[in-house]
Parts: C-alpha cells; sequence; structure tokens
C-alpha cells in the first residue's frame, strides 16, 4: 500500500472510531483504588498522564486524602503489529509490564517490571523510592528512575517510535537520554519554575517491555557519575520553556581492543504551546564526545524533534511529529499516529513512520491495564 494511503487510512480508522468510542475512563489500581479516583483525573489516554497525573507523580504519589489500601499491583499488556516486519523480527510483538506501588510512611515505593518481549529477557525497568517534602515543595527519588524530560522515554510515551535525540548512540557510547538511571533526582519547585538535579552511577539496557538486546561487541559502564539540570519554567498560561543539562563520562571496552574513556555533554532546549485542545512541542538537543571512538575523535551530535497534537476528546488524540539526529550521519523521520480508548482500559494505537527519502511502514499496538484485586 502506497506511503499516503496508509497514512490516510490510518487516521480514517483512528478517527471513526474516536467518534464512536467516547467512552469515560473508570477506576484501575495502582492508585485509583487506593484513593477512590477516575482514571481520568491521572490519565487522558492510557498510559499518558494529563497535568493533575503528572502533578501527582510529582508529589511522590501521594495525595493529602484518606487512603483505602496500603499496596497495589496491576497488569499492563501490551501487543504491537507491524504491516510490513523486518527479516528475522515478528509480525506481532506482545510484551507486558507489572507495576507496584506501596507507602510505608512518607515514602512511596514504585516497581516497574517487564515481564519479556521479542526473545528479551525479564527485568526490573524502574524501582525507586520517592518521598515529597510539602514544607520546602521537593521531591527525592533513589534508585532506577527515568530522568526528567519532557517527554517520558519509557513509561509514559504517546506513540512507539523513539523521540528525535532521545536514542541516539554518540560513536562506541550507548548511554542514550532514554536509559532509565541508577542514582539520586532532587526536584525543587521555585515560585512556578521546577528545577530538577541528578547524579547516577549506571542504568538499565534494554527495554520498558523487556525486547531483544542487539549484541554491539562493547561493554560500557559509568567511568564516573554523571551529572544532570533539568529547569521547567511557564512564560505564560500556555507557554513553557525549558533547559537540560548533563555531563559525565563512560568507560567502553571495545572487542579486542584497549579499554579507554569518553567525557560527554549533553545540552537541551524545550519550548510548548498549549492553546484548547492544541499542544506543539519542540526539543533540541546538542552532543560532544571528547572521544567517541577510542582513538581521540572528538565527536558532535545534534537531535530534536516538533510535535503538533490535537486531542479530539479527552481520551483521544490526533499527532504527527518531525524527528531528526545526527550523531553523526543525519537521519529524518515524520511520525503520524493517532490513539483513543477502546474501552476505559485499553488503548489503541496506529502510527505510520515515514523516514525521509525511504519507505515508511505502519504499525500499532494494544495496550490495555488489567486490574488487580482492590485491596491486597
Amino acid at each position: 500500500m502506497p506511503a499516503k494511503l496508509r497514512i490516510a487510512a490510518a487516521f480514517a480508522l483512528a478517527a471513526a472510531f474516536t467518534l464512536a468510542l467516547r467512552a469515560p475512563a473508570r477506576a484501575i489500581p495502582l492508585f485509583a483504588q487506593r484513593y477512590q479516583l477516575q482514571c481520568s483525573a491521572c490519565h487522558s489516554v492510557l498510559p499518558e498522564l494529563n497535568s493533575f497525573g503528572n502533578a501527582f507523580r510529582a508529589h511522590g504519589y501521594q495525595l493529602p486524602i484518606p487512603k483505602h489500601g496500603t499496596t497495589g499491583v496491576a497488569m499492563r499488556y501490551q501487543m504491537e503489529w507491524e504491516a510490513d516486519p523486518a527479516a528475522g523480527t515478528r509480525r506481532f510483538s506482545p510484551g507486558g509490564v507489572l507495576l507496584s506501588n506501596a507507602d510505608i510512611g512518607a515514602v512511596s515505593a514504585f516497581i516497574h517490571y517487564n515481564l519479556g518481549a521479542g526473545g528479551g529477557p525479564a527485568g526490573l525497568f524502574l524501582g525507586y523510592l520517592a518521598t515529597y517534602n510539602a514544607h520546602t515543595q521537593s521531591l527525592y527519588r533513589l534508585g532506577l528512575f527515568e530522568l526528567p524530560l519532557a517527554q517520558s522515554p519509557g513509561q509514559r510515551l504517546d506513540d512507539l517510535a523513539p523521540y528525535g535525540y532521545y536514542g541516539a548512540h554518540v560513536g562506541l557510547n550507548d548511554l542514550s537520554l532514554s536509559s532509565p538511571r541508577w542514582g539520586l533526582q532532587a526536584e525543587r519547585a521555585i515560585g512556578s519554575a521546577t528545577a530538577d538535579f541528578v547524579v547516577d552511577f549506571g542504568e538499565f539496557k534494554g527495554s520498558a517491555y523487556g525486547g531483544k538486546p542487539v549484541p554491539t561487541g562493547e561493554t560500557t559502564a559509568a567511568n564516573s557519575p554523571e551529572f544532570g539540570m533539568f529547569l521547567r519554567a511557564p512564560l505564560t498560561s500556555n507557554v513553557q520553556v525549558g533547559g537540560d543539562f548533563i555531563t559525565g563520562s563512560r568507560r567502553i571496552v571495545p572487542a579486542g581492543r584497549n579499554t579507554f574513556s569518553d567525557a560527554y555533554q549533553r545540552e537541551g532546549v524545550l519550548a510548548k504551546l498549549t492553546v484548547h485542545k492544541v499542544e506543539l512541542q519542540a526539543e533540541q538537543w546538542w552532543g560532544s564526545d571528547q572521544n567517541a571512538d577510542g582513538f581521540g575523535t572528538r565527536t558532535g551530535s545534534a537531535g530534536g524533534y516538533a510535535r503538533l497534537k490535537y486531542y479530539v476528546t479527552p481520551h483521544a488524540y490526533l499527532g504527527v511529529r518531525y524527528d531528526a539526529q545526527a550523531v553523526p550521519f543525519i537521519s529524518r523521520d515524520w511520525v503520524y499516529y493517532a490513539a483513543f480508548h477502546v474501552t476505559p482500559h485499553a488503548r489503541l494505537l496506529i502510527q505510520q513512520v515515514q523516514p525521509v527519502g525511504a519507505s515508511g511502514h505502519l504499525g500499532a499496538a494494544l495496550t490495555v491495564g488489567f486490574p488487580w484485586p482492590a485491596h491486597l
């Protein structure tokens, strides 16, 4: 099927289902049963968070209201489909994750454990302790967490394609922005702005649903702690801007070669505009590696995205995104997608990834949240 017809078919199907299925989201655990909330209180289109959901997460998953249970477990299952799978890959790729949370006084423990997919192993994707200090308006996380990026790279993605520079590797440095980190995160509200500081010592290698690892022939690890700073501030009620900075050093052991270290930096800027049901977000990153290949080669990199989303209903959206990166080879993609609630506990996503100058591919995914016993 020609790319334009695939795109038109995907959007037509999404629009038809969106208009027909304006079902409100109802409560499931983890947190809904605990606080007797509706899913729509925190989620727009599962598993994407709305503004209240993001604020709830930023307060350590705790609210100043009575609780109805202390521990919750839920399962999220996702079935991905590719119209034209590449050689050696599957047309249908199932995957699942277990999500769990427990409050111990003022500390909240959160776990995202993938069950393996596509021949990959099961394993811990996220696992951290969090606490929120209301007096100083500060959040602290300790353990394995995502970097506080503008778009969640693994847990709450609004489509299936990596965002711009998020998944980029530079030379033999395989540490991407999307990799969860082992370390400490401190977040503080400063007026209407938010500042995050991160120090980490290692990272998770793999995917949120446990996809099969791709052997590279190198072994890499942190050579020294990585430090990061992330700032977000509103200019007006509709406009938000931000800036990010990360620096660290990698220890790289290539197959059959001597070990070397690569000192690196990453800087990013962000802008977001929201007008009624329309959201425009753009982000640009630049990177610098002092020894990307083990031969002393200084390598620059860059990449980013621009995304336009239209929320047809509170539980359905249409999106188009332009991704680009140069690491150092240049690649550019258009991503067209739509997502909507099929039931209060299930999201259907349809997307067309169209590389510039190459053939595109159509894919889809059904993501389902399975309710667990209401009280454990």
